[in-house]
This record gives C-alpha cells, sequence and structure tokens, in this order.
C-alpha cells in the first residue's frame, strides 16, 4: 500500500522543521522535505535540529524523502566548477537524508543551456552533446555517492529545458549511469509532455519507479494545485498506486503557513482510491471541510 506523502512545499512559508510537526500532527505516513531556500539552508543546518527531527519522524513512523535543490544548480553546466558545486549541494543533501533516517533522495537532470530550434539535438549538436554527457558523469557521482549512504537517487521526469527530453531518455540516462538509479515519476511533468503522457510513462518506466508526484493542473502549466482543482484525468495511474508500495508525495504547493490545501487534497486523493475511474472521466468528488487540520 502507498504512503501518502506531505511536502514542506505545501506551507511553503515555513521553515522545513515547523512543516515536519504539521505532517506528524496529521498523521501524514511520509514527509517530503524539498531543498529549497528559505524553508531550508543547506549551508547553515544545525545537526542537533536534524537529529531531533529524525527522532520525531521515527517515533511517528514517517517515511522522510528529500528532494535535492530544483532551483540555482546545473549538473550539465559547461563549465567544470559549476557542474562540480551543482554535485557539491546534491551531495549535502544525500547528507541531510542519511541524517534524517531518509532513504530517498529526488533529483533533477540538468538543463540545457542555450535553446535550439526544432529538430536540433544531441545526436546533431556539439553542445547539446556536451551537456549530456556532462549531465551522464554527474549524474554517476551523485548516484555513486548516494550508494555509500545507503540512499536511493529517484530521477524526476523533468523534460520542458531539462535534459531529459522523452521517457526514452530517461531509460537511457539510467542504462549509463547504472541499474541503482530509479524514478520520481511526476504526474503533471508527464500530462504536460504529451496526450496520454501518464498512460506511456508507466509503460515505459514504471518497472523502477521508486516514487511518484501526484499533483494537478490545468493542461497548460505545471500549476501544482491542490489536487482537485486542476482537470488532470487520474484513470490511468490510480490502480497503478493501489499496488505502489512506496511513497505517494501530494505535490501541492502553496506559499503560506496554512495546511489546508494539503489536508484536502489528501481527501480528495482517498476519494479516488476508492472510486473506479474510466478513461477520460472527470472526477466530481466534493471534499469535506477539514475540521481536523492541525497546524
Amino acid at each position: 500500500m502507498a504512503k501518502i506523502g506531505m511536502p514542506n512545499c505545501s506551507v511553503a512559508s515555513l521553515l522545513w522543521s515547523d512543516s515536519l510537526d504539521i505532517a506528524i500532527k496529521n498523521r501524514f505516513d511520509a514527509f517530503e522535505i524539498n531543498m529549497f531556500y528559505p524553508s531550508v539552508n543547506l549551508d547553515c543546518i544545525n545537526p542537533m535540529e536534524i537529529e531531533k527531527a529524525r527522532v520525531k519522524a521515527e517515533k511517528a513512523d514517517l517515511e522522510i524523502c528529500v528532494h535535492s535543490p530544483p532551483f540555482e544548480i546545473n549538473i550539465g553546466a559547461f563549465y567544470q566548477g559549476l557542474r562540480d558545486e551543482s554535485v557539491n549541494y546534491v551531495s549535502k543533501s544525500i547528507d541531510f537524508c542519511s541524517k534524517i533516517g531518509g532513504n530517498v533522495i529526488i533529483v533533477h537532470s540538468g538543463a540545457y543551456t542555450y535553446s535550439h530550434p526544432e529538430g536540433v539535438t544531441r545526436h546533431n549538436n556539439g553542445r547539446l552533446k556536451t551537456q549530456w554527457d556532462n549531465n551522464i558523469e554527474s549524474l554517476k557521482k551523485i548516484n555513486g555517492y548516494a550508494e555509500q549512504k545507503g540512499i536511493t537517487v529517484c530521477l524526476e521526469n523533468m523534460f520542458g529545458r531539462s535534459i531529459d527530453k522523452s521517457f526514452e531518455d530517461l531509460i537511457e540516462i539510467r542504462d549509463a549511469v547504472g541499474e541503482s538509479l530509479k524514478y520520481t515519476f511526476d504526474i503533471g511533468h508527464a500530462r504536460l509532455k504529451e496526450e496520454n503522457g501518464i498512460k506511456k510513462g508507466l509503460s515505459l518506466l514504471k518497472d523502477n519507479i521508486r516514487h511518484i508526484h501526484f499533483t494537478d493542473n490545468k493542461g497548460v502549466n505545471d500549476d501544482h494545485l491542490q489536487i482537485g482543482d486542476g482537470n488532470t484525468d487520474y484513470s490511468d495511474i490510480m490502480d497503478f498506486i493501489k499496488d505502489f508500495p512506496y511513497v505517494v508525495t501530494l505535490e501541492v504547493i502553496h506559499n503560506s503557513s496554512d495546511p489546508s490545501k494539503i489536508i484536502k487534497s489528501r481527501e480528495y486523493f482517498n476519494s479516488l482510491k476508492d472510486k473506479k475511474l474510466t478513461k477520460g472521466e472527470r472526477q466530481t468528488i466534493i471534499v469535506a471541510g477539514s475540521a481536523n487540520i492541525e497546524a
């Protein structure tokens, strides 16, 4: 049975440690710590604070996942120094994950520096090929370091400006990095990539999906809405999730200290699990008031 996770970005104005308290009070199964500033400052985390959080999470039987910094780094950068520093910050996140008792870290591929016309790919453009190779080498270092710590690296499907442009790219990256590399499957990114993207992604990646970002949007942007406020068709993934033994993070982003959006998202998600969905069916579940929210 999947473990339902709350991310700290669902109450993004709070420090990660305060967000953790909310996840525990509201009895989530898991908690994802996204390394974004100012919720987390990787340059000055008190080891005592990490240990205190580890004990709290362990006592509450709360599984911890860590998302490496999503901004300001590029593990596929042209310049060696920038790549090294980017890998360094991902490695700091791995250290954090290990110390707090987590066993999964979510990582993004690097991003291409320049945009290119349609039809220009790494197969016919040297600059793109260089960054593709840089990305692979950085991921090898990250994955090797994580293995030493007993942490599983989950590469998230990003697309857009990211170096991974397709599900096939993700498979090729894993083939190059090693079998211990797994995937975080982001529903929103898959949906926006192409029609039937969720179904295609599950078909190609499913044996190596170790973590899921369950999101909602309106089909245009990666909105990270309260689950149920968009128009995502979840019919292709709910059967998969019912038998998924790992963490499903409800990736809601809300710049507030109010946890109502993530609580209502969990209520909606639980209703989806109990409803047999057919392809193209729009869910019309009314979420009840959140009288049991604890901040």
